[in-house]
């Protein structure tokens, strides 16, 4: 029987392939975590190199030997295939070295490939073996404490694998997280330190569902926006704000007025050197972020109803307080989703009382109510007073460049804006919609067309490839008459352009009073008689020629003005005028002549028998 005897304290080498190692190393951090596992690979490669260290040590004690043994042996490992690397050492005498300092670049890291491999890209440098096999060799040579650092890697996106060397004290707080993960933990401290980390973990939760449960009671209970950030702020003492896509104030907490205009402030100066740049829109965040800015920590969740981003909940402290915990994710999108809960709500109460109302307002423009009275009740139902004096507006909205008809969907995005905008503004209107167009019918008020006006501004900015024109009748003292005042609505908004877009019936003058009279035959009838051959409008030359008469009646005869409008040259606008006095016998620089024919233009427009685009 043959007996083999092994040394008791022998350091036998084991042989592996870099994809076994790399299959060791993914278990390592699947079960440990990227930490831990970091941990475990740095003592690992350590240990790797205090064994070479102490071999190399046995043949030759010899500084200068052992220095460039560091290479060989690295590369014997098979963990690289090469290296390249400067020193610079600087000593105290012959046999001491006061510093030493080196920079290099590990080529072919298996470590970083296998990364790479199971893991994909990195977010920091992860060569952790081969970082700690040169901190342990260069450790035990030189019998001081020296670390390695890996300052770039291919594992995390970079061309090549770099490094640092410097003696442990010379690397400052630099190194402070590295230098703990050398520390090994035995069994007990580990179990203890993990039980540590579920416990607080658990407490977390625990505070976390507390939170979640007060604001579902506080919304339950009928908060509003202000209640959920006052009862956050309560909760967590964070400051915590609502804000639209513009990141303009809805309601905050936890600050003076001042102090958060002030970081609103500071944070679009900061999108606007950071983000976006020359752009002028606001960023669009779906999930949640941290933002630091020269002056505040912000944490920014979206707040989300129905699939789409409608505004923001920010917690946010000044640089000189704490800073926002990365636990904080959890607790804000809490907040974010009391938020969109309450809104949702609103949303839904808010299309269920605005499209009843719509659609009273399209039942009295149907003439579908039997009496005056009925009418007159229901509004009053509906917080509408409509025995007073009001008036109708007519808008009317067009894709730029296309010419279908207007979806229902459309309309109802329009009214959405449009009613909150007027709650806001505290304007107050009954809104539907009557032939493709938004109506409204708005109690007498000051200053209604500049309101108008303001309103078709804000909807021209929330949907940009929209045209918009208004018309407005004149005052309605009689809820009887609402469709003859709707049709003055249309009368002037027929006679709206681009370069007026809201008008008045009241403004249109003669125009006005002739067809409200209800002379429509007679007015087509002497459009007719004067207009003679012109007056076949299907025609495409025809449309032309009256489009430069009126052109050139509106701007007086002025030839020069005419032909900027209507982008011809003199001699081309010159023929047409010709023609057309050829065409109806009229001269048009007589003033009364020139005057009949533009109010008759004037009335085929309004009437919308004629349109000049």
């Amino acid at each position: 029987m043959n007996t083999t005897h092994y040394k008791e304290n022998s350091n036998k080498k084991i042989l592996s392939t870099s994809a076994g190692f790399g299959l060791l190393r993914k278990g390592l951090i699947e079960n440990l975590g990227q930490k831990r596992a970091k941990g475990f690979l740095l003592r690992y490669g350590w240990s790797l190199g205090v064994s070479d260290a102490e071999e190399a040590m046995k043949e030759n004690s010899s500084f200068e030997y052992l220095i460039k043994q560091a290479s060989i042996l690295h590369l014997n490992t098979g963990h690289i295939k090469d290296i390249q690397s400067e020193r610079w050492i600087e000593m105290k005498d012959a046999n001491n070295i006061k510093s030493i300092s080196a920079k290099g670049k590990w080529i072919d890291s298996f470590e970083a490939q296998e990364h790479l491999k199971h893991h994909g890209k990195a977010g920091a440098p992860i060569c952790h073996t081969l970082t700690g096999y040169a901190s342990g060799y260069m450790s035990t040579i030189l019998k001081q404490n020296v670390v390695v650092k890996e300052t770039r890697c291919i594992g995390n996106g970079d061309s090549e694998c770099q490094f640092e060397m410097k003696f442990k004290d010379d690397w400052g707080n630099e190194i402070q997280d590295e230098i703990s993960l050398y520390e090994e933990m035995n069994i007990i401290e580990e179990l203890n330190d993990t039980y540590e980390q579920l416990l607080e973990q658990r407490n977390y939760i625990e505070k976390v569902a507390k939170f979640h449960n007060r604001l579902t009671e506080s919304i339950s209970n009928g908060s509003n926006l202000q209640d959920i950030v006052a009862t956050t702020f309560q909760l967590l003492s964070t400051p915590v704000s609502i804000e639209d896509l513009s990141f303009q104030k809805i309601t905050f907490s936890g600050v003076m007025e001042e102090e958060y205009l002030e970081f609103n402030k500071d944070l679009v100066e900061y999108f606007k050197k950071k983000l976006y740049k020359n752009h002028h829109r606001f960023p669009m965040f779906k999930e949640t972020i941290r933002l630091k800015t020269r002056f505040q920590d912000r944490l920014i969740t979206p707040i989300v109803v129905q699939k789409k981003v409608i505004g923001y909940c920010t917690f946010f402290q000044d640089k000189e307080s704490s800073e926002i915990s990365e636990n904080d994710i959890m607790f804000i999108e809490r907040v974010a989703n009391a938020a969109s809960l309450y809104l949702l709500n609103e949303k839904t109460s808010f299309e269920a009382v605005e499209k009843m109302k719509s659609y009273f307002l399209e039942q009295i423009l149907r003439g579908q109510f039997t009496s005056n009275e009925e009418i007159v009740n229901r509004g009053r139902y509906m917080g509408y007073d409509l025995e007073s004096p009001f008036y109708i507006a007519a808008i009317k909205y067009e894709q730029k460049g296309y010419t279908k008809k207007n979806s229902q969907d459309h309309f109802d995005q329009f009214l959405e804006t449009i009613v909150k905008y007027m709650d806001i503004q505290g304007y107050k209107a009954l809104i539907g919609q009557h032939e493709g167009h938004v109506v409204m019918l708005i109690p007498e008020t000051k200053n209604l067309l500049q309101k108008l006006e303001k309103i078709v501004k804000h909807i021209q900015s929330c949907f940009p490839s929209y045209e918009y024109t208004v018309g407005v009748s004149d005052k309605a003292e009689n809820i009887d008459d609402v469709l003859e005042y709707l049709e003055e609505s249309f009368i002037a908004l027929r006679m709206a352009t681009t370069g007026k877009k809201i008008v008045s019936f009241k403004d249109l003058g003669i125009v006005g009073v002739l067809i409200n009279s209800k002379n429509i035959a007679g007015i087509k009838k002497i459009a007719k008689q004067e207009l003679g051959p012109l007056y076949h409008l299907g025609e495409v030359k025809k449309k032309e020629l009256l489009k430069t008469l009126y052109v050139f009646l509106t701007n007086g005869g002025k030839l020069q003005q005419t032909m900027d409008d209507l982008s011809l040259s003199m001699s081309g606008l010159t023929y047409r005028v010709n023609k057309i006095e050829k065409t109806i016998i009229k001269d048009l620089r007589d003033p009364a002549q020139g005057y009949q024919l533009l109010l008759i233009l004037d009335s085929l427009i309004a009437l919308g028998e004629l349109e000049i685009e």
